[in-house]
């Protein structure tokens, strides 16, 4: 599980294996991830530690 806390300050525990994609964007200056749930749910952050993070959880796993 990843804690990514969106730009609502809501705080998400995410399991990575249920992230469909996440685009980074810039947006009014700031480099911002939008990550979309399986659900259609779709989280916008700027906390790119927690983004990153997920990215990698989904490299290694298509990596098997």
């Amino acid at each position: 599980m990843i804690l990514i806390e969106d730009a609502n300050e809501e705080k998400y525990h995410i399991n990575p294996q249920l992230v469909v994609y996440v685009k980074e964007r810039e947006h009014m200056g700031r480099n911002m991830w939008k990550i979309m749930m399986v659900n259609g749910e779709a989280l916008m952050t700027s906390n790119e530690q927690g983004a990153k993070s997920i990215i990698a959880s989904i490299q290694s796993k298509q990596s098997y």
